[in-house]
C-alpha cells in the first residue's frame, strides 16, 4: 500500500473503556423474586398431614454379615392388633376402584367407607384406630387420594400401605 492510500483511508477511533455491564437491575430483579416468594409461601397445615407407615420389604433392605436380610423394627409397636382395619381396594381394566371392603364387608364407596371408620373411631374411643390399605396396583391416583381422604377425616391414627399378595407381612403377622 502506498502512503497515499493510507493516508485517505478513515482512521477509526480506539475505545480503550470497557462497556459497563449493567448488573444492579438484575440483582434488583433477583431480590424482588426471593421476597415474592418467601412472602407468598404457605406451609401446609398439620391437618392436611397423613402419616404413612410403609411396609418394609426384606429384598430391598441390606443384608447383614451373614447375607440375609432382616426387616428393620417399626417405629413404634402397637400390640392393640383389635384396631386394625383391612380396607381392601381392588381396580378395574382402566384403574378405577371397582370393588372396596372393610374387613369382610363390602362398602359401595370411599365416603361411606369413611362413614364406617368414624363409627369405628365413635367405638374405639381413646384407643388409635389403623388402617391397613391394601390396594391394586393399577389404582389410579385420583380413586387412592379419595380412600385415604376419608381415612383421614374419619380419624384415623395410622394409614400402613401393604402389597397385595402379602397384607399379612406388612402387618407383621407371620402368613
Amino acid at each position: 500500500m502506498s502512503l497515499s492510500a493510507r493516508a485517505r483511508r478513515p482512521r477509526r477511533p480506539r475505545i480503550d473503556e470497557e462497556v459497563p455491564f449493567p448488573i444492579t437491575p438484575m440483582l434488583d430483579m433477583a431480590f424482588q423474586l426471593l421476597a415474592f416468594f418467601i412472602l407468598t409461601f404457605q406451609a401446609p397445615s398439620l391437618e392436611a398431614r397423613i402419616d404413612l407407615y410403609l411396609p418394609t420389604a426384606p429384598a430391598a433392605l441390606p443384608g447383614d454379615p451373614a447375607g440375609e436380610a432382616k426387616p428393620a423394627p417399626s417405629r413404634f409397636v402397637d400390640a392393640d392388633l383389635d384396631t386394625d382395619l383391612i380396607v381392601r381396594a381392588t381396580a378395574d381394566d382402566l384403574g378405577g376402584l371397582k370393588s372396596l371392603k372393610l374387613g369382610a364387608a363390602e362398602v359401595p364407596s370411599p365416603e361411606a367407607l369413611g362413614e364406617r371408620l368414624k363409627r369405628y373411631r365413635d367405638l374405639l374411643g381413646d384407643r388409635p384406630l389403623r388402617v391397613l390399605l391394601v390396594a391394586d396396583d393399577r389404582l389410579r391416583f385420583g380413586p387412592a387420594a379419595r380412600l385415604i381422604g376419608a381415612c383421614s377425616t374419619a380419624g384415623v391414627t395410622s394409614l400402613r400401605l401393604a402389597d397385595p399378595a402379602r397384607p399379612r407381612a406388612a402387618r407383621g403377622v407371620a402368613p
